[in-house]
């Protein structure tokens, strides 16, 4: 760590919390589980998860990238995040810096950025949103929401089972505006491949999203818990 911008090392960690982008390489399991039922229609399922995600109020964040994004350094996060009655984050995240991988935990309360790149070692580093806006993934109108709702030309492509959830598969592309808003400049191309899996019951939620901003190269988010309480705290010491 000796040399490295601290400041530049916690806006990496904050752009992770932002994505939307959810750890799931040893941590969701996903089976092929399709009934052989008629699939549901593609254009309305997304509609209605566009909907129920934008009511989520909190949820539980996994997120993992698979190969190598520009601009954006994080390879795994996972962390508790609320968006009503007021902002807040926390958890852990593993971020590829300086040809090494930085581990860290992150507090956002009250708009304030708290990260712990040593064990217990807390800092603050004041208005989260001088370094990124955690709320965008939950945001309405520029989260996950908003990558539902502009996805082109949606296809149901099956159904899986993921931590017991049975979803439809839906694959589409998501145009650069909407991607930009929750992960600024990783597209390569003005469409990106995008593949979601929505809650085939109840509200439909988005269980998961993968996003393909260059050849190979993908950053894939599950989400759980939806609406369950967050409880965050000021870290010790700050």
């Amino acid at each position: 760590m000796q040399g490295m911008p601290l400041r530049r090392s916690t806006a990496a960690i904050l752009a992770a919390v932002a994505l939307s982008a959810a750890l799931i390489a040893g941590c969701s399991k996903s089976d092929s589980n399709d009934s052989g039922a008629p699939l549901p229609d593609a254009a309305t399922l997304v509609k209605q998860s566009t909907e129920a995600t934008r009511n989520v109020k909190s949820a539980h964040l996994e997120l993992t990238v698979d190969g190598e994004i520009e601009n954006l350094s994080i390879k795994s996060l996972s962390g508790d995040l609320a968006n009503a009655p007021a902002v807040a984050a926390k958890g852990h995240t593993r971020i590829s810096l300086a040809g090494g991988d930085v581990e860290a935990d992150f507090v956002v309360l009250d708009g304030t950025l708290y990260a712990a790149l040593d064990p217990g070692q807390w800092s603050d580093f004041g208005p989260a949103s001088n370094i990124y806006d955690v709320s965008v993934i939950l945001n309405p109108d520029s989260g996950l929401a908003n990558i539902l709702s502009n996805l082109k030309d949606p296809k149901a492509d099956g159904r899986d089972t993921i931590d017991g959830v049975q979803t439809v598969k839906i694959t589409g592309e998501v145009g650069v505006d909407a991607v930009d808003k929750i992960a600024p400049k990783i597209a390569s191309s003005d469409t990106v491949p995008a593949t979601v899996w929505i809650r085939e019951d109840g509200n439909h939620e988005l269980v998961q999203a993968k996003l393909e901003p260059s050849p190979g190269n993908s950053i894939q988010m599950t989400l759980s818990k939806w609406n369950e309480p967050v409880t965050v705290e000021k870290p010790p010491g700050v």
